[in-house]
């Protein structure tokens, strides 16, 4: 199975998690190319700016993947009010949400999130949404 198509599948399935928790959401990914995001996810009056990120070795989320495109929009997207833009990585079967300002901080002085630090800097996606009023 291709990146691609491994990674349109969880964005797919993000969605179809996120709707179970009484979520709208739109997959920007099947609609256009070189989108700043995959997902916009919206439910009691705040909307949420989500990129999917699939890691398919023990080395973790390889931090070169944050396009800059996808910085920009994310600091658009806060500086407009609308708070953080997450990033939702999938490793070994758990998804796990951060925000772009944890990815940001790394990038400027490792390659790659380890999956020790996603563990401990990411929320589990339930434990996420409990905390999204």
């Amino acid at each position: 199975m291709s990146n691609k198509k491994i990674g349109n599948d969880f964005e797919a399935e993000l969605c179809e998690m996120l709707s179970l928790y009484g979520f709208w959401c739109h997959n920007l990914a099947v609609k256009s190319e070189g989108q700043p995001a995959d997902v916009i996810a919206a439910r009691n009056g705040k909307a949420y700016l989500i990129d999917c990120k699939v890691c398919s070795t023990n080395k973790g989320f390889a931090l070169s993947r944050m396009e800059e495109n996808q910085e920009l929009a994310m600091t658009l997207w806060k500086e407009c009010g609308n708070g953080d833009g997450w990033f939702a990585i999938l490793l070994a079967g758990i998804v796990y949400m951060i925000p772009h300002f944890t990815i940001e901080a790394f990038a400027n002085s490792q390659a790659y999130l380890s999956p020790k630090e996603i563990f401990e800097y990411g929320k589990p996606l339930d434990k996420w949404v409990k905390k999204c009023k």
